[in-house]
């Protein structure tokens, strides 16, 4: 890894899915609550937005001292001064990002097959993103993995890996327990009434393997 991260509460934050609240209140929330990192994620909203949305993130971040990435614009990712960037399979290339990310930036990259694992080189990716562990709203369509599939799959991985998909605070420890370096969620904590609550309590329910 090229930089200290903890990837065990990794929250996901996309402005369509905060039931109608401002993203900026939802994510200074979920910190409170004890994320341990923060990924922007936004597939349909204008270059324009995405922008603002990131510049206004990775200023409020930065003096908290948590990680923030850019979900797959890269140059997004570069202008606003974020952590790194998190890349889907069909987003651009980890060497792309690395190169115009420099060294010290965290790139990670989403990886739910064997195939997939396989062409993570580690000396370009920090870490992946995994499953779905559960059925999810977000890719409505994969194919689950569950615990079984899921051991199978981060067993061929060579960098940290944080569970996705379906992830909430009375089934995380699940996830953590069958191998991986922390759980990533979105509507979970975005949705919720009280996010700083749900995440406080994601980090209860995940962390509580470790102690």
């Amino acid at each position: 890894m090229t930089k200290s991260f903890d990837l065990s509460i990794y929250f996901v934050a996309d402005p369509h899915v905060c039931a109608g609240r401002d993203i900026a209140t939802i994510v200074m929330e979920a910190v409170k609550g004890g994320v341990s990192m923060v990924q922007y994620r936004n597939k349909s909203g204008t270059i324009a937005q995405i922008n603002a949305d990131a510049a206004m993130l990775a200023e409020l971040l930065k003096p908290l001292n948590i990680p923030f990435l850019v979900n797959d614009y890269v140059d997004v990712a570069f202008a606003v001064g974020a952590d790194g960037v998190h890349l889907g399979q069909g987003d651009a290339s980890a060497e792309e990002a690395r190169a115009k990310l420099g060294a010290d930036a965290i790139v990670g990259q989403t990886a739910f097959t064997p195939e997939h694992m396989a062409a993570i080189d580690p000396v370009i990716v920090d870490y992946v993103g995994t499953g779905p562990f559960y059925e999810t709203q977000t890719d409505k369509g994969k194919p689950v993995l569950g615990a079984e599939k899921f051991k199978e799959i981060i067993a061929l991985s060579p960098v940290p890996v944080v569970g996705i998909g379906g992830i909430t605070p009375e089934n995380a420890y699940n996830v953590i327990d069958a191998g991986a370096n922390g759980v990533a969620m979105m509507r979970a904590i975005s949705e919720a009434g009280d996010p700083e609550a749900a995440a406080r309590a994601f980090k209860g329910g995940a962390l509580r393997s470790y102690g």
